[in-house]
This record gives structure tokens, C-alpha cells and sequence, in this order.
């Protein structure tokens, strides 16, 4: 027949086992930031161990068994300093939330930063006071396990109260309350879920507490505690969809951002414009115009959706879809070089073609008799390289652009280099002679 003590262990074991659970979670989940997760795993094991270390007081109570003089010793230590260290835990959590850009973090050390101005709406004494309570209240406990102030275990190894007892809720109580004022104060600060889960933190043990002083037989208040835990790791992982949702929104919007740089609608009105009188001159070419004209929208388009790297064979098609198209424009102005010595590799979508426009437009058309564009590939040692040279008009890199608009082509470019294949684009150009723009890639990208 099952008694009320072993049903009592088994919820605490599968609260103490539940916590676990939620803190292997959240140490897999890198996209969480790394701070909230640090201290949400703290507060995640503490409470883990607070209640296995209670099960297991209660599974050695009264136990004459070699080691339960011990086991109900520690067990019963562990579940009182992890309660204050708990608060501790909890506070740092809540400080990374209310306070992300103050030097709320720093009162950890516990030094007052006499010298240096406060921030205004920082509540800076109320926040140290939190870490201040929680230590204090830790520092009481060791002090019990000398005097029996708070507890003692009798020869038959059964845990009974002291007259002391009352100070041991009473100081993480002061804290709970000087925390609730802060949360409370500064809820707009936070999302409605983090609101709601980190007030039931505090409410639920805090309510059971006073069920714990008339009632004495069941933890209600380390039954809170995981309760809690759990309901804040549910805010977390809904905090962490909503940041990836963001950041998916994001980087959709660069790619959109990316096609229309590329999409300008000077090039749209010249390449139809030009395509208007070869329709005359040369029906042929006309169509080969527009066949290139229409695989390069499409290419554009489709690269919206991509976000992994493509063949460098499908870019370079898209580039030689591009260059036809300004080949048809600029005659004999624009000399075009491919010297491909590999291709096996990826890269971004639209990599090379915002780098062989930029050649095109501020280079080789800002000189009376044109240029030439060189595009070139090679396999080094440890690396691809890739370059588009052309012996254009050049500019002085140390020099900001004079219409200080942003140029999203190259800049997105490099940055997507960077993210996607680990490779770097340099860029070296001298004034009158031309410009080289050098990609590098890692071999594992091929």
C-alpha cells in the first residue's frame, strides 16, 4: 500500500527529474541569449538538486541504514542554502531582462559604485539589496549547521524544527517582496509571458510558505519551486520562437533587399530600351536578349527564397546573363574576360553579380573609351579565389562616397560571404587604373 511519505518523494523526484529535463533543454538552445541562459540554468539545476535533496531527506528520515546520518544531513543543508541561492539566481535573471543596458549586472561583485554616476531610473540600491538578502540568507544557513538556529537531527535521524525556524522564510521572503516591487514596477520592460511566468516564481512558493508554517508534512513550497521552473522555461523557449521568427523575418527582408538592389530600374529601362531597337536591327539577337533578360529576373527572383549557397556554375550564368545584356548596350566599350580554371565550389546567390555591376557601372563606363572586365577563378592551397578585375575609371577606397547613400550590393555581399561559405571580399582600386575585388573562400565550401 503506497503511504502519503512515498507518494510525497515520488513528486518531489519527478520534480526534482522535470527540472533536469527543462535545464538540458535550455543548455541546447544556443539562439537563447547566452546571459538569460546562464542564469535560467541556474536556477533550473539548483531547483533540480533542492528537490531530489529534499526526496532524499525524506527517503533517509528516520533511517538507521549505514549513510543516512549523512544523507539526511546534506540533504537536508542542500535544501535550505539553495532556497536563498535560488533568489540570487533568479534576480540575475531578472536584472538581464529589466536592466540589459545598465550596470545592473555588475552589483554581483557587491561594490557600490560610489564614483561613478547612477543611472537615472536604475532602482540601484533596490537591486543590490536582492543579491545582498540572498547571500546574507546563505550565509545564515552555514551558520545553523552550528548553532541549530534554524533545524536539528536527532539521533534517529529525523529533521526537526528550531525556534529560529521563522528566519529562514522570513529573509528570502524580504527579498521575494523587494523583487516583486522591482517586477512590477518595470513590467512594461518585458513580454506578457515573461510577466506573468517570473510574478507565479515568486507567488506560488510564497503563497505555499504560509501553508508550510500551519501545515508541516509536505513540501509545498519546493513543489512550487518546479512548478515555476517549468513556467518560466515555457516563457523562455516562447521568448526564443519569437526571436527566431525575428530574425527569419530579417533575413528575409535582406534578400528582398538584395534583389532590388540588384533589379535598379535604370538597367530595366536600358535593357528593354536596347532590346526595343535590336527587334529591327537584329530579330536574332533580340531574342537572345530576351531570353537572357527573362533567365536573369528569374534568377533574381528564386534567389529571394534561397538561403544556402549556390553553384558557382548557376551565379556565373546569371553574371554572363547580365554582361549580354550590357555587352548589347555598350558595343566595343565593354570587353568581357573569363579565364574559369575551377567551378566545383559554392557561393552566395547573387555574390558576384552585385561586384561585376559595380566594374560595369563605376569603372568601365565612367571611362571615354571603355574597358575591360576580367573575371577569374583559381584553386590555391587552402582556399578559392575568385577575382573581378577591371581596368576602369578606379576610386580612392580611403574616400567616403559623396552621396553617402547606402551601397547595400557590396556591403550585403560581404557580409553573406562571411555568414554562408566563412570566405572574406577585399577590395583594392587605385584612380585611373582600375579596381580588383578579391573573394576568398575555404576549401569547404567546394
Amino acid at each position: 500500500m503506497y503511504n502519503r511519505q512515498f507518494i510525497h518523494i515520488a513528486f518531489l523526484l519527478w520534480g526534482g527529474i522535470l527540472c533536469l529535463i527543462t535545464a538540458i533543454c535550455m543548455y541546447f538552445s544556443y539562439n537563447f541569449n547566452q546571459e538569460k541562459r546562464r542564469w535560467l540554468l541556474l536556477i533550473q539545476l539548483s531547483g533540480a538538486i533542492l528537490l531530489l535533496s529534499d526526496a532524499a531527506a525524506w527517503g533517509y528520515r528516520g533511517s538507521s541504514e549505514e549513510g543516512a546520518y549523512l544523507a539526511v544531513r546534506l540533504s537536508n543543508f542542500f535544501v535550505f542554502i539553495l532556497s536563498d541561492l535560488m533568489l540570487f539566481f533568479f534576480h540575475g535573471y531578472v536584472c538581464c531582462y529589466l536592466f540589459p543596458e545598465s550596470s545592473a549586472r555588475l552589483h554581483l561583485t557587491l561594490k557600490k559604485q560610489k564614483k561613478e554616476k547612477i543611472q537615472s531610473g536604475i532602482p540601484n540600491n533596490r537591486i543590490e539589496g536582492v543579491f545582498l538578502i540572498a547571500l546574507f540568507g546563505a550565509a545564515m544557513v552555514v551558520f545553523s549547521q552550528l548553532t541549530n538556529i534554524y533545524y536539528y537531527i536527532d539521533a534517529q535521524n529525523y529533521y526537526h524544527r528550531s525556534s529560529g525556524y521563522f528566519l529562514a522564510l522570513l529573509i528570502p521572503i524580504i527579498g521575494m517582496i523587494l523583487e516583486f516591487s522591482i517586477i512590477i514596477q518595470y513590467r512594461r520592460k518585458i513580454s506578457q509571458e515573461t510577466f506573468v511566468a517570473m510574478l507565479l516564481y515568486l507567488i506560488l512558493p510564497f503563497a505555499s510558505t504560509f501553508v508550510l508554517v500551519c501545515h508541516y508534512g509536505i513540501s509545498f513550497s519546493n513543489i512550487a519551486i518546479c512548478c515555476s521552473i517549468i513556467l518560466m522555461f515555457i516563457a523562455a523557449m516562447i521568448e526564443q520562437n519569437q526571436n527566431l521568427a525575428k530574425k527569419e523575418k530579417e533575413a528575409a527582408d535582406m534578400r528582398i533587399a538584395v534583389m532590388v538592389s540588384q533589379i535598379q530600374p535604370h538597367f530595366m529601362y536600358n535593357s528593354l530600351n536596347a532590346i526595343y531597337h535590336l527587334c529591327d536591327k537584329n530579330p536574332e539577337l533580340a531574342k537572345e536578349a530576351i531570353n537572357d533578360f527573362s533567365e536573369y529576373l528569374q534568377y533574381t527572383q528564386r534567389s529571394i527564397q534561397r538561403i544556402t549557397p549556390v553553384s558557382f556554375n548557376e551565379e556565373l550564368q546569371n553574371v554572363k546573363n547580365y554582361l549580354h545584356l550590357e555587352k548589347i548596350r555598350f558595343g566595343e566599350d565593354l570587353n568581357i574576360v573569363y579565364q574559369i580554371h575551377v567551378s566545383n565550389f559554392f557561393v552566395p546567390a547573387l555574390s558576384i553579380q552585385p561586384i561585376v555591376e559595380n566594374a560595369v557601372k563605376h569603372g568601365i563606363c565612367q571611362k571615354e573609351d571603355g574597358g575591360t572586365l576580367v573575371i577569374t577563378t583559381q584553386e590555391l592551397q587552402d582556399m578559392i579565389e575568385i577575382t573581378v578585375a577591371d581596368d576602369g575609371a578606379g576610386f580612392d577606397p580611403s574616400v567616403p562616397k559623396e552621396d553617402h547613400k547606402p551601397h547595400v550590393g557590396i556591403q550585403n555581399t560581404r557580409q553573406r560571404i562571411q555568414a554562408m561559405c566563412g570566405g572574406t571580399l577585399e577590395i583594392h582600386s587605385q584612380i585611373g587604373k582600375g579596381t580588383i575585388v578579391t573573394i576568398r573562400l575555404p576549401k569547404e565550401s567546394k
